[in-house]
């Protein structure tokens, strides 16, 4: 059985056991309420504890696929919330809501199936082979350019000069992206992939940036634009957004909710859509478990045993590493006017139970989403697209706590483009750019997915590599070293090369972040003034004596 086949399954069963685990629990919660009310008249606190409990039975009973129940708790809710509200119910009215609640009983039948979505297994830790692109261009000279470019940069590219050939080469064989220059073969990109029963991230480029030519990419299902004749870099850059966002890390989400079986169904079904998730059910545990998540999203009930969502909300958002987590209340509440004002405490959204499961995960993937983007956008260098100076700094410090904890290896690397100031001084402050996005393509194509690279200012970078003895690091940056050596730069007739110098540490020989990161600062000090166009390992003496 295929894996993808096998995870579903898995969660299938477990979903399946979760229902008959309500299902067993519900006809002993309905005949304690019907015994708790039998033969007593309407109190305010009698119907507050009844109310309670109708509550939760509307939000829940509906989730694991009981809808009339859910239908019929929800009426003597509200009926319920009126007395209290209002005035206690007349005897009459009082013995019908009785006969009603005891119908409850009646109305359990075997619940629904409900449907899971398909598992995505995450790619997390998984190193990337080389990206295959498949480039239409019928232009020689500029597609031959492009696909000598994008190999320099560790892609793996196939250039068809006309839409047939390439027709016939991806149905065989698909590549991981499409790149398609030809804007008059539009029309047929979609009925590709309609033959080959899925689609490619696709990125067009256009001879015009005008809005047809844009609106024609678009209808054609274009994942990306750019403007010919779009350089490799540039190129590069955009197919690195297209797999970062099919290839990205699973979404983090904590589950906060009282209802264990119900927190444990929503946690599955994320987890069967590939999100990472974990459950919280009691409210003081929240703040320690952010911690050791750090969620892209909080899932949080609004009413919970001392403690309302509303609170707690405020409690996360004192802390300021998490004024920026989305916080979603999923919550039976239909009052919109409470709805309102719960949000007040600092919450994002809304969602209403009962929930379904595909909605469930639909809301949670498109708000996670949105908030990892903007996560994203405010710690990248706008030039390189990696992460700004203090991000990178941030991610070593976690990753290397996280080495500590785990008893494994994590290098660090230092890396400068050798006489930078003599490629912007002779080529002009453009071109300088354009070495620096080079470099920067070339290392994130080069490194795992679990490694993070940012820039550290100028031309200087630092990548964090978990899980990397020192000799594996050591033969990574030696293999980059040579491929960026062996790129050439053209610009208005001459081309030029450029090198690099890096120096790598091993955490196992340093106290903290701030030591490995100085310890790899020397060895590349030491590469600088050896020659240049070299990889250093630091040593004890280095870190000794600092920079030599």
């Amino acid at each position: 059985m295929p894996e993808q086949t096998a995870k579903a399954a898995h969660f299938a069963a477990q979903l399946a056991a979760l229902r008959e685990q309500f299902a067993h629990q519900l006809g002993g919660t309905l005949d304690e309420m019907v015994a708790r009310a039998d033969g007593h008249d309407a109190s305010g606190e009698l119907l507050r504890e009844l109310h309670g409990r109708l509550h939760k039975l509307a939000g829940s009973g509906g989730t694991f696929g009981f809808t009339e129940l859910s239908r019929q708790a929800r009426v003597l809710e509200v009926s319920a919330k009126t007395w209290l509200d209002t005035n206690l119910p007349a005897k009459d009215a009082w013995t019908t809501w009785l006969a009603d609640l005891q119908a409850l009983r009646q109305s359990i039948a075997p619940p629904a199936a409900v449907r899971q979505p398909a598992t995505q297994p995450p790619t997390h830790g998984k190193p990337r082979g080389p990206v295959r692109i498949a480039l239409i261009e019928d232009d020689p000279v500029y597609g031959e350019t492009l696909q000598l470019g994008l190999s320099l940069l560790g892609y793996e590219v196939t250039h068809h000069a006309g839409f047939s050939a390439a027709e016939s080469a991806i149905l065989a064989d698909p590549p991981d992206i499409l790149v398609a220059a030809m804007m008059e073969q539009l029309p047929a990109i979609p009925k590709l992939f309609e033959r080959m029963g899925q689609s490619l991230p696709t990125l067009f480029l256009a001879a015009h940036s005008d809005f047809a030519a844009r609106l024609a990419v678009a209808a054609a299902g274009g994942d990306a634009f750019l403007v010919k004749p779009a350089d490799a870099p540039s190129v590069a850059n955009r197919i690195e957004m297209l797999l970062q966002e099919r290839e990205m890390t699973p979404y983090r989400v904590l589950i906060v909710e009282d209802d264990e079986v119900l927190a444990e169904q929503y946690r599955l079904a994320l987890a069967a859509a590939g999100m990472l998730a974990e459950k919280v059910c009691q409210p003081q545990e929240t703040l320690a478990a952010m911690q050791n998540l750090s969620p892209d999203l909080i899932l949080m009930d609004l009413y919970m045993p001392g403690c309302s969502g509303a609170d707690l909300a405020r409690v996360i958002r004192y802390d300021e590493a998490w004024t920026g987590v989305p916080i979603v209340y999923l919550s039976a509440e239909g009052d919109l006017d409470k709805q309102t004002k719960a949000m007040d405490s600092g919450a994002d959204d809304f969602l209403t139970k009962p929930i379904s499961t595909q909605r469930l995960v639909g809301a949670v993937r498109a708000r996670a989403a949105r908030a990892r983007k903007m996560a994203e956008l405010m710690s990248q260098d706008s030039l390189t697209g990696l992460l700004k100076h203090g991000s990178i700094k941030e991610r070593l410090a976690q990753e290397f706590d996280r080495a500590e904890r785990q008893h494994k290896p994590l290098a660090a690397v230092m890396v400068d483009i050798d006489d930078f100031k003599r490629v912007n001084d002779t080529w002009g402050h453009p071109v300088g750019d354009q070495v620096i996005k080079t470099l920067g393509h070339l290392l994130r194509q080069r490194l795992r997915r679990q490694d993070s690279i940012g820039r550290y200012g100028g031309e200087e970078f630092v990548a964090v590599l978990p899980e990397c003895t020192s000799a594996d690091a050591v033969r990574l940056l030696e293999d980059i070293r040579q491929s960026f050596a062996a790129v050439r730069f053209v610009h208005q007739g001459e081309d030029f090369v450029v090198t690099l110098s890096a120096g790598i540490a091993s955490s196992e020989h340093y106290a903290d972040a701030q030591e490995l990161l100085a310890a790899a600062d020397a060895a590349l000090y030491v590469a600088k003034h050896g020659g240049r166009n070299q990889v250093r390992f630091a040593t004890a003496d280095q870190v000794k004596n600092g920079r030599e």
